[in-house]
């Protein structure tokens, strides 16, 4: 008996403390899951806020403008943003000034000690930026120093793959990605919202194109002496620019250390007189108001006075002549006759319709405006006939070419690629029949014209040549300088392709059939594969 009732004298107490020590397990239980659970809730967060030591910048990220790539017709990548640091400082957070800008210059010896000094000891700012768009490699070179106070900023970079090519069309941004020029800035509002679509824009080039183009006319003005050169193709029948090119160029990554004149857009943003370039559509006024018919002939051997103004042809041409030889043998005085009977007012009204009234359409930053005075006198209205007194841009001229690839219509150009099932608008401004009539008389100009030198056998190029004395606004014309220029469709026989090719301040004598017509031919031999065209030799004679 006295050995249980010790047993359960032993036991008493043991069942006493049970309670507590369970208590202290549920305790530590309960403890261990708070932790467990913010644990879990740590590495959720974490999943969907990314890398915590970025959250300082995650601010700045969404407040920069995000912009998309930019694709040619075809895919090919023209721009793109990529990632790059800029280099900070904390400067109450610098040991030595003095010695963390030497380190600094060793890596980056443009930067200029003296100021660098300075801004790293101004304990009075927080953060300072030293310098913009590292590379991944140049942040990991200036990590390995291990300098007190230097850190970096992540932020993001435009850069153009190709360089200098297109360089004109693209334009460029500045380090905060704000745009500046070209589509850059004519489409930033398109960029941005593609961006956050996550797709691409496509423009309406085509890089091979591009290349051929740029390449024929740089050779070309610097053969020439030219001070500047332009080039321009399009489908006329949608409007789509595949190539255009301005002489000089630069390259779009470093945009700033180029020069204006280099940075200067000579398709849409140059504007000049045109020249004989604007005698087809002269011709064809006549014909569409029924002032003129194919079997008129002229007498073109003697000047042509225009209230005291004389109006002479470089060539006279021999005996009488039709239309065909105004237009082939660019005759100043036919093209003034004719202007003169369709009078001032129904010259402006075909000239707007052609939209050589209006600045260019292309989606570019600049789009200059035409420099186009009313036409008061018979003298005025005689010189605009032949080209001189309405100056606009090579891009505009493309765009009224494009009425003989439509029947007579024209369509603005675009630097968008238009998808099969996209409407073109089309204005019209001369029927049909007078379209492909002045059409023939361009093909006569290449054949036997002043165009000959753009002539490339099989492929059927028809067009005007064009010459103009340079303007300049305090001296009038300068009669040694000339701008130069050829404007023609191809293939005659279906007509599709526009081109226009410009040279500027050329010497004296520097006609546009001898200097920008051969451009247009050698381009046509490189990129007529290109277009699904072969170049064949012309068949034999009979």
């Amino acid at each position: 008996m006295k050995a249980f009732s010790f047993t359960a004298i032993a036991q008493a107490p043991v069942a006493g403390e049970a309670a507590p020590a369970r208590n202290r397990v549920r305790l530590l239980a309960l403890g261990v899951f708070a932790v467990l659970l913010l644990l879990s809730g740590r590495a959720i967060q974490l999943a969907f806020s990314g890398d915590p030591l970025a959250a300082p910048r995650g601010v700045a990220a969404v407040a920069r403008i995000e912009r998309a790539d930019i694709v040619d017709r075809n895919g090919e990548l023209l721009a793109t943003t990529v990632r790059s640091f800029a280099l900070t400082a904390e400067p109450h957070r610098v040991w030595d000034a003095n010695q963390t800008a030497d380190v600094l210059r060793g890596l980056f010896p443009d930067l200029d000690r003296a100021t660098l000094v300075r801004r790293l000891n101004d304990t009075s700012r927080r953060l300072i930026y030293l310098r913009r768009s590292l590379s991944p490699e140049q942040r990991e070179q200036v990590q390995a120093l291990g300098l007190a106070g230097i850190g970096f900023e992540r932020e993001d970079r435009r850069t153009y793959p190709h360089g200098e090519l297109a360089a004109h069309t693209l334009g460029f941004t500045d380090v905060d990605l704000n745009p500046l020029a070209g589509v850059e800035l004519g489409l930033d509002e398109q960029i941005r919202a593609a961006a956050a679509e996550g797709r691409p824009v496509r423009l309406s080039l085509d890089v091979r194109i591009q290349y051929a183009l740029e390449t024929e006319l740089a050779s070309a003005a610097r053969a020439s002496s030219a001070s500047a050169a332009s080039a321009i193709l399009l489908d006329g029948r949608t409007g789509e620019v595949y190539a255009l090119a301005s002489w000089p160029t630069y390259n779009a990554n470093t945009a700033g250390q180029a020069s204006e004149a280099a940075r200067t857009d000579r398709i849409a943003g140059d504007v000049h007189e045109l020249g004989s370039t604007v005698k087809p559509f002269t011709v064809a006024m006549a014909l569409q108001e029924e002032l003129t018919n194919s079997g008129e002939l002229f007498d073109l051997n003697q000047y042509f006075d225009v209230d005291g103004s004389i109006i002479e042809d470089h060539e006279p041409a021999p005996g009488l002549a039709s239309l065909r030889e105004i237009i082939a043998h660019s005759s100043n005085i036919g093209a003034a006759r004719l202007a003169l009977r369709l009078g001032g007012a129904r010259q402006r009204s075909y000239l707007e319709r052609l939209g050589l009234l209006s600045p260019p359409t292309l989606e570019l930053a600049r789009r200059q405006e035409p420099i186009a005075p009313s036409a008061r006198s018979r003298r005025d209205v005689a010189g605009l006939g032949f080209g001189y007194g309405l100056a606009t841009t090579p891009a505009t001229l493309a765009g009224a070419y494009t009425v003989f690839t439509n029947q007579g219509a024209r369509v603005a150009p675009t630097l968008l690629a238009r998808g099969p099932d996209v409407g073109i608008e089309r204005t019209t401004v001369f029927s049909p029949e007078v379209s492909r009539q002045v059409l023939a008389y361009m093909r006569a100009t290449v054949t036997s014209g002043t165009g000959r030198a753009a002539d490339v056998p099989g492929l059927a190029v028809a067009g005007k040549t064009g010459t103009a004395e340079v303007f300049e606004n305090t001296s009038g014309y300068d009669e040694s300088r000339n701008f130069s220029s050829f404007a023609g469709v191809f293939p005659a026989h279906d007509p599709r392709y526009v081109i226009v090719v410009s040279l500027d301040g050329v010497g004296e004598g520097a006609v546009g059939g001898a200097i920008a017509a051969p451009v247009v031919a050698r381009t046509l031999r490189r990129i007529a594969p290109m277009l699904g065209l072969r170049v064949e030799p012309s068949p034999p004679t009979r």
